[in-house]
């Protein structure tokens, strides 16, 4: 009889053995997988929504007598890493946020009676240089820096959009687009480029 309780208590140690290795099968297996979401990052690509329209009062009519073309100096479209928060990455693709530059200080200039044609030889070049978004403790930054020169390279200048906003991401990028397209309006050396 000793021999057999002997026998019975190993094989229920085994028993117990095996469920606890199921036990601990499960739980290694939900760690990995509940880890691996946890530090997979999410990536997301930035874009501004859609032109905020600069106001005449805030740039008023434009008199030159040339035709003029702007042109995007972004040669090639990539994603281009910008921030971090957590596990959330930012991207950007330069050339889309400059095409889309070019595309509203085109109707801005068109609207204040400034001709703009692809075929003009009067070329300026748009590139947007730098992104950054920046998380503080009540709103979120997004600060834009836009290089404008003339293609001949007579002329070249760096203007800054910089906006925060409470509300949300993507209302702190549309400001700072629309605030860089507002310098480079406002610039006296703008002007004097486009009309040489």
């Amino acid at each position: 009889m000793g021999c057999t309780l002997i026998e019975f208590k190993t094989k229920s140690q085994d028993k117990e053995a095996k469920t606890m290795t199921k036990t601990q099968k499960l739980v290694l297996t939900s760690s990995i997988v509940v880890l691996s979401f946890l530090f997979s990052a999410c990536s997301h690509v930035a874009v501004p929504r859609g032109p905020i329209p600069v106001k005449m009062d805030v740039v008023g009519q434009m008199n030159v007598n040339k035709t003029i073309s702007l042109e995007n100096g972004v040669p090639d479209s990539k994603l281009t890493l910008i921030a971090s928060q957590g596990f959330h990455k930012w991207y950007v693709d330069y050339r889309v946020w400059t095409s889309f530059i070019v595309s509203q200080l085109e109707s801005e200039l068109r609207g204040r009676g400034i001709q703009v044609s692809p075929d003009s030889q009067e070329i300026l070049r748009v590139k947007v240089e730098q992104t950054g978004l920046h998380w503080g403790s009540f709103s979120t930054r997004c600060i834009v820096n836009v290089r404008v020169e003339r293609k001949d390279g007579t002329w070249s200048k760096s203007y800054e959009g910089n906006n925060a906003s409470p509300a949300n991401l993507y209302r702190s990028i549309d400001g700072a687009v629309y605030k860089a397209v507002v310098a480079i309006l406002q610039d006296k050396d703008f002007m004097n480029a486009v009309g040489r």
